[in-house]
């Protein structure tokens, strides 16, 4: 690489890490959404290793048993364990995981099609319309697409050499401890192009190299979390893991879905939701179908990437369960396709009108951003809404001289125990009723007291209201109550 090179290089990832950087912020100082798109139960399990040391399997504040693999959580406890719970070290995987994803397409885009195809294609990933959400996400889907895009490039190398399996192993068991065998699945998505070379030159080889030890690898990984979590929660696990997720997802078993269902919902997601990038995407797959690259090695990567990216696409098409943020481990192979074409574009038309089309787009999803995460939700964000008046709600009761830690929670969000440092899993209504109508005095705390009315209602057991957030909400208007047992109702 000359030294040119090595400096364009430079600037893109500089580039590249001001931008992820900007969206971070944008984002951490923007109201919190931690009761939005179901970090909850993310945000429970964090809670449950570093305050409960949990570390072999987690449950939510309700008690629900962990639904994924526990890498993720494992990460973000690491940096909660240095740095406390709180929204930064929760959200610390989801940016590093995008920023790394980021600077890899940037260096497989370098190395295949050029500094300048490799940089848009880098920037593709960093400010695509679906990214700023993710970017500061307390969920699983950013740290999954990166070791799924680690594995599938390990996966084309070692095609491409006929050796060195084990690396795209290690990174589809981490996948896998990330979200499950979707990611070996996809991971290995591209490899599909095999058939796609084999269809047109009969001559074309199968991939060399030993799988022995890579497949050692996986299962040492994989079994040697998933083997001890079996024996200590037993069939609570599997079932979680096995029959709701897995095939309840695929399946729509038990869900009221089927396979297939909604069809072309993916790809519209695929479309809209990476927009406008995604529109040279799908040039680039149509050129790969009609006119393949003359070169043996460019054919064989464009095609791998055409196959990790439709393989994706089918396959989750043919799932009962739908959600465009699913589609967020095609998207490195679809921005490198993207760049490229780009960076054709931009050769057409001048390097001044590519910098000013670049810069104009950045300001607009930058601005769309603030406008998204700040003043948007503020005014119509109710999970927005919602998360910010709990935490007033929890910095009030730590202040009303209520000892907290020694508080039952029937139905109270997450992020009200996050605030105040503490892990109580939901009780129900039979245990409320045994605690009110024992002779120890308890603390009950509930937002809906009309879905117990056995605890609540004219024929309950003595209780004192000793705390409601807001403190002037009259009877029947939603607030945080805490009750107290055994001084009269």
């Amino acid at each position: 690489m000359s030294r040119s090179d090595r400096q364009d290089r430079l600037v893109w990832a500089a580039l590249v890490g001001l931008l992820v950087l900007a969206f971070y912020v944008i984002r951490l100082t923007g109201p919190s959404n931690l009761e939005a798109d179901a970090q909850d139960r993310n945000v429970g399990y964090v809670m449950d290793v570093v305050w409960q040391g949990h570390w072999l399997v987690q449950q939510d504040i309700r008690g629900r048993i962990m639904s994924k693999p526990p890498l993720h959580t494992w990460v973000a406890s690491a940096f909660a364990e240095i740095g406390g719970i709180n929204r930064l070290t929760l959200t610390l995987p989801s940016v590093l995981a995008v920023l790394a994803m980021a600077l890899l397409v940037l260096e497989v885009g370098r190395r295949r099609y050029g500094v300048l195809a490799g940089g848009l294609a880098a920037l593709a990933v960093v400010l695509a319309p679906m990214m700023s959400k993710h970017i500061a996400l307390v969920r699983t889907d950013a740290l999954f697409a990166l070791a799924v895009a680690l594995g599938a490039f390990a996966a084309h190398r070692a095609w491409a050499r006929g050796a060195g399996w084990t690396w795209f192993w290690f990174w589809a068991a981490l996948a896998t401890l990330i979200k499950g065998p979707l990611g070996l699945a996809l991971a290995a998505m591209g490899m599909l192009a095999w058939f796609w070379e084999r269809r047109a030159d009969p001559a074309t080889p199968l991939p060399g190299g030993s799988h022995r030890a890579g497949i050692g690898l996986f299962l040492l990984l994989v079994l040697g979390w998933l083997v001890p979590a079996i024996l200590s929660a037993g069939q609570p696990l599997i079932d979680k893991l096995f029959f709701q997720e897995l095939v309840g997802q695929a399946t729509g078993m038990g869900k009221g879905g089927y396979p297939g269902q909604n069809l072309t919902r993916p790809t519209l997601y695929f479309v809209l939701r990476f927009l406008p990038f995604s529109l040279f995407a799908l040039y680039a797959l149509w050129r790969i179908a009609r006119r393949p690259a003359a070169d043996p090695a460019e054919r064989r990567f464009e095609r791998f990437l055409f196959c990790w990216i439709v393989g994706g696409i089918v396959l989750f098409s043919l799932a009962s369960h739908h959600r465009g943020d699913l589609l967020l481990p095609l998207w490195p192979a679809a921005a490198l396709l993207a760049g490229r074409e780009m960076a054709r574009a931009a050769e057409r038309i001048g390097t001044r009108a590519t910098v000013a089309v670049l810069a104009g787009l950045t300001f607009f999803f930058l601005g769309g951003a603030w406008w998204n995460y700040h003043a948007k939700a503020a005014q119509q964000g109710e999970e927005v809404r919602y998360t910010v008046e709990t935490e007033r709600a929890a910095a009030a009761l730590a202040a009303s001289g209520l000892d907290v830690r020694a508080i039952r929670h029937l139905d109270t969000p997450v992020t009200l125990q996050l605030v105040l440092g503490t892990f109580s899993t939901w009780i129900g209504e039979e245990e409320a009723l045994r605690l009110a109508g024992g002779a120890a005095p308890a603390l009950l705390a509930v937002e809906s007291p009309g879905q117990f009315p056995r605890l609540f209602g004219p024929q309950g057991p003595p209780m004192r209201e000793a705390f409601r957030w807001p403190a002037d909400s009259g009877a029947g208007k939603p607030a945080l109550q805490v009750f107290r047992t055994g001084e009269g109702k």
